[in-house]
């Protein structure tokens, strides 16, 4: 069996400037997928350069932390802060799920806005994901699941991280070893998750890739980090989560601890030495929707 892994950019459409690196990196680099933000600043333009750029897969990146919703606030029942902002973090979205019998059915109201935005623009998504992985919590995931089944989405990103990540450790300079370690622990301890998570969404007919690389590294990752993911590829679809951008205005503004970060990725989604790794590996790449292919 190949080996076959797609690269994904996340939070399509939070920024020109993040929507100008993904689109430079599915011009002249290794990057064929993004997932979409369906209430990002940038969304418009987001939705002209996916629908320009032909055998790109777009997906749709549901948001329940940081940004402003869809929906009204008045009909969220508290959902959104007294700021109109959605929940800083996973933590704060579960103190409200757990806090508030309604919450159920605000959270099903913004998400569902979130998708018929998508696919009113004409855009047929490829997958779901979730910024900051919120569709591992259950009743988060019973929606999306619900979302899939109304616009027959069969694809979503199995948010945990693949086995042997832990080696990454040894690809990183020194002081970026105790921020990657606190990343890596995080991760771990979502596994508990898993279990439900992949349960579900069998049970739902829903595929995902085998594996998820990109959450302990992100921030930091690098061509040694895609070199050593090269070699631990194994046969069938994995996949790889990226932060490519451009720092501008709007994104400084952002509530978002990758910066600099996001400028190193895109150079290295363009950079021939990458694109030469997967080739040298016999790595096809691809998208969502070519999952069965």
């Amino acid at each position: 069996m190949a080996r076959k892994l797609i690269i994904n950019a996340d939070d399509f459409g939070l920024t020109g400037g993040i929507n100008l690196a993904i689109s430079e990196c599915a011009e002249v680099g290794v990057l064929q997928s993004a997932t979409l933000m369906p209430n990002g600043e940038a969304f418009d333009d987001a939705v002209k350069i996916a629908k320009g750029r032909e055998g790109f897969g777009t997906g749709i990146h549901f948001v329940l932390t940081d940004l402003k919703p869809l929906s009204p606030a008045d009909k969220l029942h508290g959902l959104a802060g007294p700021d109109g902002r959605l929940p800083s973090s996973p933590a704060e979205l579960l103190k409200k799920i757990a806090g508030r019998r309604q919450m159920r059915d605000a959270i099903r109201r913004e998400l569902f806005s979130q998708a018929e935005k998508v696919f009113d623009c004409g855009i047929n998504a490829t997958h779901f994901d979730s910024h900051k992985h919120v569709h591992i919590i259950p009743v988060v995931l019973e929606i999306i699941i619900e979302i899939a089944e109304r616009f027959s989405v069969k694809v979503m990103r199995d948010p945990f991280e693949a086995e042997g990540a832990w080696r990454f450790f040894y690809d990183l300079a020194k002081g970026e070893r105790t921020k990657f370690v606190k990343q890596y622990a995080m991760a771990c301890g979502s596994i508990i998750a898993r279990p439900l998570f992949r349960s579900r969404i069998r049970k739902a007919g829903i595929q995902t890739p085998a594996g998820l690389y990109g959450i302990s590294a992100s921030g930091f990752m690098n061509e040694k980090i895609i070199r050593r993911i090269c070699s631990m590829l194994e046969p069938g679809v994995s996949e790889l989560m990226t932060h490519p951008g451009i720092v501008d205005a709007d994104l400084e503004c952002c509530k978002t601890r990758l910066l600099g970060s996001r400028a190193r990725e895109k150079d290295l989604l363009i950079s021939p030495g990458v694109k030469g790794l997967f080739e040298r590996h016999e790595i096809i790449l691809c998208h969502f929707g070519e999952l069965n292919q």
